[in-house]
């Protein structure tokens, strides 16, 4: 019945919002940025291979994401390319790591919003971190509940208002730039090969996530275009921002002061700190990092795996009552209540390296696991319809594969255990609960739902959005490469 189906409300800005700010947020200002006290301006090059292992994935879930838009992603697409046991897996890897991303980024938020009290002259060092994050959670909890329009109304808010503090406050800080701390886009020296993989694994951390607007593709608009178009515009974006923030880090605190980065929760404003930067530089940035960055990756933490949640709970892979969508906001209500509970079980570890270390290691099984589905989809379904298309996806796949096996052989060990432990516990799961239930796997069509053609007036309005939001990105980017150059002509 429809009104028991998702409803088709977001675009191609909410699209791109809902990914960066899931990926813009815990990662950059706090365990990614915290490794330029180990390894420099070096951070660079690590923020640029990690770009480029990206790319591959981006592209070969824009072509799943145009052919299968359903709530779900890398769930839907292993269950069809591969089988039932695949996709709960990446299912569960996927709800487990989306939900750590958020619930870390509360714990985030809760470090820059004391020191931007701090600053203001009030100090609440005394509270316990981990109340204000669950009080977000539950403010984030309640946005969701009341419909996914009103909750992407709110991300592109959120995304925009973070970019204007970012660029007011890069404009402001550039005067205090000391380009002879890049040392000529070099340290003296670097640590040893096996942790120099666990600081990329950190680094590439701010790239996990680049797939959230797939999961709620039963909720886009005209997805065989708007889906493509945000994975490829989002990879790109997220470089430019990680590598904008990276370049002043490394620019406004010397070597010397490394020690203090490398530990700290958060490096920015702890860096400008050391610097004796206080007052308005860290007022601005805690104002643009906790109300702008870390609310826009709380918000799609919790939307996301709400509707892997869902689409499990309909399929049968999870007990059904999961499953249901309220009447009047046609959001899936009690998915989004099982996202907070397990938030606030995640929070209390009051660890962000922690719960960073199990949202890449089950992002990276789940991106993997898509990677084998695309295959799989390639092999059962040859005349699907594929409105957009991967370039070398195949090969693509083998590639990305293999790169992310290796990541893991070099990430936290307790973590890694700790995503062992929850591949066990699905697998038997699964067998104890779903394989003996009777299953009907529904027709693309059927799923789906008729995929609408935009109109030709409608057409010119996306394409021409698209073109803008291109041009930017494009822009940005060279921006954020062309400032490395910047040390390298000093040192000249």
């Amino acid at each position: 019945m429809e009104e028991n189906r998702l409803i088709r409300v977001l675009g191609l800005k909410e699209a791109i919002s809902m990914t960066i700010g899931t990926v813009v947020g815990v990662g950059l200002f706090t365990c990614g940025s915290s490794q330029i006290g180990l390894v420099g301006a070096w951070i660079i090059g690590f923020t640029f291979v990690a770009l480029l292992i990206s790319i591959w994935p981006c592209l070969i879930y824009g072509e799943m994401s145009a052919a299968l838009p359903c709530a779900g992603g890398t769930y839907n697409y292993a269950k069809r390319g591969l089988n039932r046991v695949w996709a709960n897996m990446a299912g569960w890897h996927y709800i487990i790591s989306v939900i750590a991303i958020g619930a870390g980024e509360t714990l985030a938020f809760a470090n820059y919003f004391k020191i931007l009290l701090e600053q203001l002259g009030v100090n609440i060092t005394w509270l316990d971190s981990r109340i204000i994050a669950c009080v977000l959670v539950v403010v984030f909890l309640i946005l969701n509940f009341r419909g996914i329009e009103q909750s992407g109304k709110a991300q592109t808010a959120f995304m925009f208002f973070f970019w204007g503090c970012s660029i007011c406050w890069f404009l402001y800080m550039i005067p205090k730039i000391h380009v002879e701390y890049f040392g000529g886009i070099a340290i003296n020296s670097l640590p040893p090969f096996k942790e120099l993989m666990y600081i990329f694994g950190l680094v590439w951390w701010c790239y996990t996530g680049f797939e959230t607007c797939v999961s709620m593709g039963a909720e886009t608009k005209y997805p065989q275009y708007t889906l493509p178009r945000a994975l490829k515009i989002s990879v790109f974006l997220v470089f430019a921002l990680n590598a904008l923030f990276q370049w002043f880090l490394v620019g406004l605190v010397p070597s010397k002061f490394y020690n203090i980065l490398a530990i700290a929760d958060a490096p920015y404003a702890e860096g400008l700190k050391a610097v004796g930067l206080v007052g308005f530089p860290i007022i601005l940035l805690c104002i643009g990092i906790a109300f702008g960055g870390d609310l826009s990756t709380i918000n799609p933490g919790i939307a996301a795996p709400a509707r892997y949640i869902y689409t499990m709970a309909e399929d049968g892979a999870l007990p059904s009552f999961l499953g249901k969508i309220h009447s009047k906001y046609k959001t899936p209500y009690v998915a989004v209540i099982m996202v907070g509970v397990i938030n606030f079980v995640l929070i209390a570890t009051g660890s962000i390296d922690y719960i960073a270390s199990v949202s890449l290691i089950s992002l990276a099984v789940c991106y993997m696991i898509g990677c084998l589905s695309y295959i799989g989809l390639r092999k059962k379904y040859p005349n699907m319809n594929r409105p957009y298309k991967a370039p070398f996806g195949t090969i693509g796949c083998y590639v990305t594969i293999v790169i992310y096996s290796i990541m893991l052989v070099f990430a936290d060990k307790v973590a890694l255990f700790t995503a062992g432990v929850v591949t066990i516990i699905c697998v038997i799961f699964y067998y104890v609960y779903s394989h003996n239930k009777e299953y009907h796997m529904q027709t693309i069509e059927e799923e789906i739902g008729e995929i609408e053609e935009p109109d030709m007036i409608t057409k010119e309005k996306m394409d021409k959005e698209y073109r803008i939001w291109k041009v930017a990105t494009i822009i940005v980017t060279i921006i954020a490469l062309g400032i490395y150059v910047i040390p390298m002509l000093y040192k000249g």
